[in-house]
């Protein structure tokens, strides 16, 4: 089951799955290996957030 969170975890500079928060690597790959949902990143900062994201809540950017 995938969780459906609304914002995305960091460690340090390693970026987190926003739905299962494991690590996601820096490379921005279309999913997450570990639970295989398809990231989104946001365009200011480029970190991953959830789909459902409104704002990013790492930076602050306004997506809606």
């Amino acid at each position: 089951m995938v969780k459906n969170n609304t914002s995305a975890k960091t460690t340090g500079n390693t970026p987190h799955c926003p739905y299962c928060d494991q690590d996601v690597q820096e490379a921005k790959l279309p999913w997450c290996k570990g639970c295989g949902v398809k990231l989104q990143y946001c365009p200011e900062c480029g970190k991953p957030v959830s789909r459902e994201a409104e704002s990013c809540p790492h930076c602050g950017k306004k997506y809606k």
